[in-house]
């Protein structure tokens, strides 16, 4: 008789705790607010409006965390490597204006509609001016933490901004293959450096 009775008030212990536990309110999933979204937003509008489009690249520190890695389609750079590409297109058209149309948030992602104008109007390194006008369109999306963009992965635009410049399809892909295998070689020499001081 003792067991049937403990066994009794175990039961309804039990049921009396899941009736608790169900009528307990699962707590929201906590929604970004408008001021998180603003935050995340502000590094991409930095990004465009004062690095890209005004050649501000001191700001890089205050826009990325360090060793941010950036993806272009199937190729990824470091962000210095990423930068310099930033800087020889910028070079070569100093009026470009990369303009972000559409920018959402979700969660810690990122996801801009831009479109980049310029003229092609100075040699930059391997390829000769041009004079000719580029007009394209993108996506790209970023990771932001803490107000810096973290990650990077862009549409690759190469193709694209080569065709609107007459640039043969030889010259293109000898000078994507010089670029990319320039990349990959600077890209052993910082890693093995850092690891030495690790």
């Amino acid at each position: 008789m003792r067991v049937f009775r403990i066994i009794c008030v175990a039961a309804v212990l039990c049921t009396g705790l899941s009736f608790a536990l169900m009528a307990q309110k699962k707590p929201n999933q906590r929604q970004p607010s408008r001021t998180d979204s603003e935050q995340s937003k502000a590094p991409i509008r930095q990004l465009f409006e004062e690095m890209f489009t005004k050649g501000r690249y001191e700001l890089q520190g205050q826009v990325f965390s360090n060793r941010c890695p950036v993806h272009f389609g199937s190729r990824s750079v470091t962000l210095e490597q990423s930068i310099s590409e930033g800087k020889n297109l910028r070079a070569g058209a100093p009026d470009l204006v990369m303009k972000a149309n559409q920018i959402s948030v979700n969660g810690d992602m990122v996801t801009v509609a831009w479109t980049a104008k310029g003229t092609h109007s100075k040699d930059s390194p391997g390829l000769k001016a041009s004079g000719k006008h580029f007009n394209m369109d993108g996506t790209s999306r970023f990771r932001v933490v803490d107000g810096k963009i973290v990650e990077v992965w862009n549409e690759e635009y190469r193709t694209e901004l080569f065709r609107q410049l007459g640039v043969s399809k030889t010259a293109a892909l000898m000078f994507e293959t010089a670029d990319d295998l320039w990349a990959s070689a600077t890209q052993l020499l910082p890693d093995r450096v850092y690891a030495v001081f690790q």
